[in-house]
């Protein structure tokens, strides 16, 4: 809720706050910087706010790629046909004029937040593997154009990990393509387990390969993740009777550079390049550079 007016911010709260977490600040300002921190479910918004306008902010706000779903109802004393035209201008969801009814506030705000978390539901699934239930490519190549945009920007390195199932058409051809769904499903598990940071992601790149996607991580860094995924595959010990060893093992390729928005996707292709040398040089290792 950004309300400038202590009366109208104490009326709201006890509104909302049997059903919701409300937290309140006074200016534009201090709801970008909160925004910044903490994404809400949905924004309360006074029009008239001392510094920049709720207008304002809210094209900001709308202007920010993670942040632009966010539902923005306006709360205003303003009832011209004008100042309605600027709220909807401003990327606003919906308005509510002052004096307003507790109760109306009560159903507007909860059929928003429903209807955003349904959005957020279905934007979820677009984004997953429906065999593996990590990430899928699609979502991998969203996020890698937003990290390697960051990149650019922070003079901060990106890797990419490149993961592929060793021997896993022999799998197949043993074990059936069921066992085959079930072994893709557990090493998916294993990699996604082993990655221990929020902005860490590992998706499912085609077939038996996968992509991780590390983002401000160093060549250190990037080597330190690719053992780690080595070493907790090999413990699971995975029955492979058509592998040399017997078990089931997975090469890796990784990169890491500070991005180049002119050539950034060919931070993947070499990935791609050490994945192969990789399983060149024998499989069940990984090559970074």
């Amino acid at each position: 809720m950004v309300e400038d007016e202590p009366i109208s911010a104490v009326i709201t709260t006890h509104a909302l706050s049997d059903s919701f977490d409300t937290f309140h600040v006074k200016t534009g300002d201090e709801a970008l910087s909160f925004c910044a921190n903490i994404e809400p479910d949905l924004i309360l918004m006074d029009i008239n706010m001392p510094g920049i306008s709720g207008l304002e902010t809210c094209k900001i706000i709308k202007g920010n790629e993670s942040l632009k779903d966010i539902p923005i109802l306006f709360i205003t004393a303003s009832q011209d046909a004008e100042s309605e035209d600027q709220c909807w201008e401003s990327g606003c969801t919906d308005f509510i004029t002052k004096p307003f009814s507790t109760n109306t506030l009560r159903h507007r705000v909860n059929a928003h937040v429903a209807a955003k978390l349904m959005a957020d539901r279905l934007k979820e699934l677009a984004s997953i593997d429906g065999l593996t239930g990590v990430h899928n490519r699609r979502y991998f190549e969203q996020y890698f154009d937003e990290q390697a945009k960051l990149s650019a920007r922070n003079k901060k390195p990106l890797s990419i990990l490149m993961i592929d199932i060793d021997f896993f058409k022999q799998y197949n051809d043993l074990y059936g393509h069921l066992a085959g769904d079930d072994c893709l499903r557990l090493v998916a598990n294993i990699i996604d387990k082993a990655l221990e940071r929020p902005t860490d992601h590992v998706a499912r790149y085609g077939g038996e390969e996968f992509v991780v996607i590390l983002p401000d991580t160093d060549i250190k860094g990037l080597e330190v993740v690719a053992k780690h995924i080595l070493q907790k595959i090999q413990t699971a010990n995975i029955v492979h009777e058509g592998a040399p060893n017997g078990v089931l093992s997975v090469s890796l390729g990784g990169c890491s550079a500070v991005c180049d928005l002119t050539h950034y996707k060919s931070l993947i292709l070499s990935a791609d390049e050490k994945l192969y040398l990789a399983k060149r040089s024998g499989r069940n290792r990984y090559q970074v550079n």
